[in-house]
């Protein structure tokens, strides 16, 4: 049995993890890892680097297949370009994104979707990218043992933040044919997803849709010298972490060959267990639960403390983890304290979390009645969404560069007054974000209160604010609504943006939100436990029961509402968009996804209305219940 390249990188958080990935264990992350290379463009990426060297061989087929397609290559030729070829020394595995071999000299390059900023100090550069150097100092310590007379150097290939691109459209030189999504594993996980040891998803297909043009040498020209992707040499760092990464593959080697048995040596239960990717409920092999098996069941509520990791210098979870205590009722107030002696913010709402969770009691400040009051009329309840992908979709955008394709309000005009609804969504090819703000001011123009739900739409506000001046944007009518609305901290510019989490975080409190303040988790425990929304005519829509009479998160009824608003017959609805991620991947696929039909595309944008739509409309039914508080 071999330890992979995504094996050390998963044995590295925890050797347990490397144990249930052998075993096949479902993880969490499956899908999501998964999802998100597609939405982001991280196999697209992989694509656009491998155009770069015009004389590779790609390797091919399974892991044992292509150790002898490598092995004769090499031997077979003194200088040559592979990709993914693979190596296996001592149990040791890696597939090399691209290597480069040129007599004696090896070029080992791993190629990333993630960024780096090659304007920046090299410490931070190095600090935001210590998880991909370790993985290429894995393969290194394979390949020096392969090579022990070769120079070697190591690189990253990455999307450049620094760099702007002069390739409008860049995104769209490129299709994704996506996998077949199989209901049992068959193929073997890519190395970029690494809680796998088979996946239920094949690598998608990248087709470069200049490959068959006379002028394809002229396109890829573009890509080197106008493109996004930069070399970053971490050789240097490579070499100083050799000898660690080696007695690290040594262990888990150890644990492979001891029939993947762990010893107590080699893991502990700690505060990291609450984000497992191997915690799956009603699975029946479970890894978080073969873990925590003898100890408790189900998920321990201390982990449910608001910033209860935080606590006693980071260490008090797992004082009560090492002492035997799991449960929310183990908790001691008396630590929520500072050194001083005080609570501190941070201390209060835990102690508001643990009174009232011990309680089953539902939270309010005393002063959150006058924090409504000050609210002015007309309210405007605003969510906007974004792509921040690896590649630009115009010229002059950096990779992951904010693009704000959509906003839903809702406008309260009076107290009482039904909420009215309107959107703005862009489908056409032009850089979206100046008209995205511009249908915005002339929606909400300059009075009342505008709600917003955490800070990411003043983020986005701001991003545009600085944009105008980088893209030479001239509307003065724009540049001072943003002024006036968005708080711009660069400018001492204090903004009427109220963002209803921080609201939540200083004046309610309910025990289903646990430690969370999410819309998702403030959402589900007011619209359970309060049957008398479901009746307001504004919110029926999204009011519905399963077959067991359990109220139904409204986010789960969109797909269903979303069909019900037209003739299924005239849309396509090839994907469910309910999530930020499936939000980007849905806006991209409209932008530049070629081979779907009108009808899917009409169903994408219908979803992302409706899913938008949502957003804001929770925020409604919050601040109604807050005002039903109130009475």
């Amino acid at each position: 049995m071999n330890l992979s390249k995504s094996d050390f990188q998963l044995a590295s958080t925890c050797a347990k993890k490397l144990v249930y990935k052998k075993k096949k264990y479902q993880s969490a992350n499956d899908t999501n890892e998964y999802m998100e290379m597609l939405a982001q463009g991280g196999y697209v990426i992989g694509k656009m680097a491998n155009l770069l060297y015009p004389d590779e061989i790609e390797v091919q087929g399974s892991t044992e297949e292509a150790i002898k397609q490598t092995d004769q290559l090499i031997s077979e030729n003194e200088s040559i370009t592979l990709f993914e070829p693979a190596f296996e020394f001592e149990q040791r595995l890696a597939r090399i994104d691209i290597l480069v071999k040129n007599k004696n000299k090896i070029d080992l390059i791993e190629v990333k979707s993630a960024s780096f900023d090659s304007d920046a100090k090299k410490s931070e550069q190095n600090r935001k990218l210590a998880k991909y150097i370790r993985d290429v100092a894995f393969q290194y310590t394979i390949i020096r043992d392969c090579f022990p007379d070769a120079e070697i150097n190591c690189y990253l290939l990455m999307p450049d933040k620094s760099k702007r691109t002069t390739i409008d459209g860049l995104a769209g030189w490129f299709k994704i044919i996506d996998s077949e999504i199989l209901a049992e594993p068959k193929y073997e996980a890519p190395d970029c997803i690494i809680t796998q040891e088979k996946t239920r998803f094949s690598k998608p297909e990248v087709v470069f849709l200049h490959e068959n043009k006379p002028n394809r040498d002229e396109y890829i020209q573009q890509l080197r010298d106008f493109g996004i992707l930069n070399y970053k040499d971490v050789g240097s760092e490579v070499l100083s972490l050799e000898p660690q990464t080696r007695l690290e593959a040594a262990k888990f080697i150890k644990i492979l060959n001891n029939n993947l048995q762990v010893t107590p040596e080699d893991y502990t239960l700690c505060k990291a267990c609450k984000s497992c990717e191997y915690y799956i409920q009603d699975m029946p092999e479970c890894g978080f639960f073969e873990c925590w098996r003898q100890h408790t069941k189900p998920f321990p509520s201390i982990f449910d403390l608001y910033y209860g990791g935080a606590l006693g210098a980071n260490k008090y979870l797992d004082e009560l983890i090492n002492s035997g205590k799991y449960q929310f009722e183990d908790l001691d107030p008396e630590r929520f304290r500072k050194g001083d002696g005080t609570y501190g913010t941070r201390g209060e709402r835990q102690l508001i979390q643990y009174n009232n969770t011990l309680n089953r009691s539902e939270w309010k400040s005393q002063e959150f009645k006058s924090v409504l009051d000050k609210l002015t009329y007309p309210l405007h309840f605003i969510d906007f969404e974004t792509y921040t992908g690896a590649i630009p979709f115009h010229q002059n955008m950096r990779p992951y560069e904010l693009l704000a394709f959509q906003w839903s309000c809702h406008t309260v005009v009076k107290p009482g007054a039904t909420p009215v609804h309107s959107d703005w969504i862009n489908t056409s090819n032009e850089f979206p974000n100046f008209k995205f703000a511009e249908a915005l001011m002339d929606r909400i123009k300059e009075s009342g209160t505008v709600l917003m739900w955490a800070t990411h739409e003043n983020t986005v506000l701001n991003t545009i604010y600085h944009q105008m001046e980088e893209y030479g944007y001239q509307n003065s009518d724009l540049k001072n609504w943003l002024e006036n609305t968005a708080t711009i901290k660069a400018l001492n510019i204090t903004g009427r943006l109220v963002d209803m989490n921080a609201m939540t975080l200083q004046n309610y409190f309910h025990p289903e939100m646990k430690g969370k303040t999410s819309i998702k988790k403030v959402l589900p425990a007011i619209w359970n436990n309060n049957p008398h929304l479901h009746e307001v005519p504004y919110f029926k829509p999204y009011a519905a029961i399963d077959l067991e009479n359990q109220v139904i998160d409204p986010y789960d009824t969109l797909f269903n509402l979303v069909k019900s608003e037209c003739k299924e017959e005239d849309l396509e609805f090839s994907e469910e968009v309910k999530g930020g991620t499936a939000a980007m991947r849905a806006y991209f696929r409209i932008r530049f996804d070629a081979s779907m039909s009108d009808n899917a595309r009409k169903g994408l944008k219908l979803q992302l209305l409706d899913y938008c739509k949502l957003d804001t409309m929770a925020m409604v039914m919050i601040w109604k219940h807050w005002l039903n508080l109130m009475d």
